[in-house]
């Protein structure tokens, strides 16, 4: 594991633990000085630690002596708790309240990294890659409807209408994303418009606090490919990243070599995030009968089967956006 990436992550944890103690001594000083009696208490529960060791020291009675005084220590927690509660406040409004109760912020559980550390270098490392990959998001309300308003001929659908029920789909997904959130796979010609879809997702996702990585799926297999046969020290595990994080995009597939590393590693990708039940958005210019050519049933019965398939239909936006942008000066 790359140790920079590794001391990121545990600043992170690090700095919820600090938060949480200085929130949990704020609540002290507000409860101190609004209920003397529970002051009061407060400081005989603090004297607890120095009165254990005074028992232990003087070898008198060790067993009982320590006994009555988590006795006494109860009670005194119980006193406060009814305290609080008559006075609005919650009953455990004086407990450390950490980010990870499993391992209280400290990033290590049963000697072990917690699984709160884990994801917190998993974030790390997906942002130094998404770092890599320059991610230029684009939003929901910068995709305009009006590219699409085409003349409807018999043969095809309304394009704006069409449009309009994929644009407002991607809205509602990215809105109530969860890491339980079906797959897309958005397919269509050049420029109609998949990656700015694609990207506002990613745009609303992330600040939701999800994990993102996007990239074109030709970066993204050329990297893995790299550090697969050691061709470049890199310190990222970019398969795993690809494998576990929260979103995924994959734009342009249908754009990589036909190798056999290759297509080994896309069916790697797509099935263990089924199994593992995350979600992937992918973007290609193939259509399925295009898919089906091209890729191996395996890969393709996944597609077709798990992920939900999007349309993308409507004139090539970038070239009408270089026609009225002119030329340039």
């Amino acid at each position: 594991m790359n140790q920079s990436i590794f001391q990121e992550a545990m600043r992170t944890v690090n700095e919820r633990r600090v938060r949480a103690q200085a929130e949990n001594e704020r609540r002290f000083r507000e409860v101190n000085e609004k209920l003397p009696q529970i002051a009061e208490i407060n400081h005989q529960l603090a004297q607890t630690a120095t009165k254990f060791f005074e028992v232990v020291k003087s070898g008198r009675d060790v067993e009982g002596r320590i006994e009555e005084l988590r006795r006494q220590n109860e009670q005194a927690q119980e006193m406060s708790s009814r305290i609080l509660t008559e006075n609005g406040y919650p009953a455990d409004y004086l407990d450390v309240r950490y980010t990870c109760e499993k391992c209280q912020d400290t990033g290590y559980f049963e000697g072990r990294y917690c699984e709160c550390l884990q994801r917190a270098i998993a974030s790390a490392g997906i942002a130094r890659m998404n770092e890599n990959a320059q991610l230029r998001l684009s939003t929901f309300e910068q995709f305009s409807l009006d590219y699409y308003r085409l003349p409807r001929t018999s043969e095809d659908k309304d394009t704006y209408e069409t449009m309009q029920r994929v644009y407002h789909s991607c809205r509602k997904y990215a809105d109530s994303f969860t890491v339980h959130s079906p797959s897309i796979l958005f397919y269509g010609r050049t420029g109609v418009g998949k990656t700015h879809l694609s990207l506002a997702i990613a745009d609303r996702v992330l600040a939701q606090g999800y994990d993102v990585i996007y990239d074109s799926i030709i970066n993204l297999l050329s990297r893995v490919e790299r550090e697969h046969f050691g061709r470049e020290e890199s310190e990222l595990d970019t398969l795993s990243l690809l494998l576990g994080t929260d979103l995924l995009i994959l734009d342009d597939l249908g754009t990589e070599w036909n190798t056999p590393f290759y297509v080994a590693t896309i069916y790697n990708i797509v099935n263990t995030r089924i199994n593992k039940g995350l979600p992937t958005i992918i973007n290609t210019n193939l259509d399925l009968l295009d898919l089906r050519s091209r890729y191996e049933e395996r890969i393709v019965s996944r597609l077709f089967a798990v992920y939900e398939t999007m349309n993308i239909v409507g004139p090539d936006i970038r070239l009408l956006k270089k026609k009225q942008n002119g030329p340039a000066l």
